[in-house]
C-alpha cells in the first residue's frame, strides 16, 4: 500500500472519528435538551409518572395507548368511584410489555389497573421510542430489555442520528410553542391535565372523514394477552385486581374490519384471565364522535365512553 493511500484512508478515520465524536457529543451535551423536555409529548411521563407514584391506595391506573389518553375523562371517573385515578395512557407503540412493567412497581393492595389496550398493540413495541423517553426520564431504562449487544448498538447508534437531526431542526426553527389553548396542536408535555388526560385536541375540529384503521390477518393479540395475564399472575397476589376494557372504534372501519375484529375479541374473551368489561360493540363509536382516526374520540365522545366504562365498572366491583 503506498503512502498516498495510507494518507487518504488515515485522513478518512479522523474525519469519520470527528463526525462520531460530535455526534455523540450533541447527544449527551444537547443544547435543545431543556427546551425538547419542555415541549416533547414523550416528556409528559414526568407528570404521569409523578401522580402515579404520589396517588395513595387503593387507586385507579388506566393504561393503554391513545385511545385511552384522547378518549377518557379520569375526572368523571374519581368523581364517581370516588377513588384517585391516574391516566398513563400515551402511545399503543411502547408495547404491553414496557406499559405493564411500568406501573407495576407502583401498585399495591387494593389498586385497580384498567387495560385497554389497542387491536395493533405489539409486546415488544418500539424500542427507539423507549429510548428516548429513557433520555427524559432515566427511569423509563428499567421497564424494557435488549435482545442482544447488536440491537443495542444499532438502536442506540439510530437514536443519536435522530437526536442530531432534531437538534439541527431546533436550531433553524422559530416554531410557536404548542399550547392547549390553540385549535392545532395535539402532542406535547404540556398536553394533558393533571390526571393525565390528553385534553389538547378537544377544542381542536375532528376530521371530517376519519380515515380507515390498517388491520390484516396477521393482526394478533396473542403476545398482548400473555402479557396481560403474566402481569395479572403477579399482580394479584398482591391484592390488586385488573380489568381489560375494549378499547374505541370507529363504526366506519367496524365494519369494513369486522372479521379481523371478530376473531379479535374471540382472542380477548377465550384467552384473558380476569374479567373483561362491557363487548367489543359498545365501544364502536360513530364517526361524529372521532377526532382524528379511529381509536381517538373527540370531546363529545370521550364523555360517552367514560359514562359507559363507569357503569361496567360499578357493576363489577359491585359483585361479592
Amino acid at each position: 500500500m503506498n503512502q498516498k493511500i495510507k494518507l487518504l484512508l488515515f485522513k478518512i478515520g479522523i474525519l469519520g472519528l470527528a463526525t462520531l465524536g460530535t455526534i455523540e457529543a450533541l447527544y449527551q451535551i444537547n443544547p435543545y435538551a431543556k427546551k425538547e423536555a419542555e415541549i416533547s409529548y414523550t416528556a409528559s411521563i414526568i407528570e404521569k409518572y409523578g401522580r402515579l407514584k404520589a396517588l395513595p391506595s387503593p387507586k385507579i391506573v388506566l393504561v393503554a395507548g391513545s385511545n385511552f389518553a384522547y378518549g377518557i375523562n379520569s375526572q368523571m371517573i374519581q368523581d364517581s368511584l370516588h377513588l384517585p385515578v391516574v391516566n398513563m395512557a400515551m402511545h399503543y407503540n411502547y408495547g404491553s410489555d414496557f406499559m405493564l412493567r411500568q406501573i407495576e412497581p407502583q401498585l399495591h393492595k387494593g389498586d385497580i389497573v384498567v387495560m385497554g389496550f389497542e387491536y395493533i398493540v405489539e409486546s415488544k413495541g418500539n424500542i427507539g421510542e423507549k429510548i428516548t423517553m429513557a433520555r427524559m426520564y432515566p427511569e423509563a431504562a428499567r421497564w424494557f430489555d435488549y435482545e442482544s449487544p447488536i440491537q443495542y448498538l444499532k438502536e442506540n447508534a439510530i437514536a443519536r442520528i435522530a437526536n442530531m437531526r432534531l437538534t439541527i431542526d431546533r436550531f433553524i426553527s422559530n416554531d410557536i410553542p404548542p399550547a392547549v389553548e390553540d385549535t392545532t396542536s395535539i402532542f406535547f408535555r404540556r398536553a394533558i391535565n393533571k390526571y393525565g388526560d390528553l385534553i389538547s385536541h378537544l377544542n381542536n375540529p375532528s376530521l371530517k372523514v376519519i380515515p380507515p384503521a390498517i388491520l390484516d390477518d396477521s393482526t394478533s393479540m396473542l403476545p398482548a394477552i400473555a402479557d396481560m395475564n403474566h402481569f395479572y399472575s403477579r399482580v394479584s397476589k398482591n391484592g390488586v385486581k385488573a380489568y381489560y376494557t375494549f378499547p374505541s372504534y370507529a363504526r366506519s372501519s367496524y365494519k369494513a374490519d369486522k372479521p379481523v375484529l371478530d376473531r379479535l375479541n374471540k382472542q380477548l374473551t377465550e384467552g384473558l384471565m380476569f374479567p373483561v368489561l362491557g363487548k367489543q360493540q359498545d365501544f364502536i363509536f360513530a364517526d361524529s364522535l372521532c377526532q382524528d382516526m379511529v381509536y381517538h374520540l373527540n370531546a363529545k365522545g370521550r364523555d360517552l365512553r367514560t359514562g359507559l366504562l363507569i357503569g361496567l365498572m360499578k357493576k363489577e366491583m359491585n359483585k361479592k
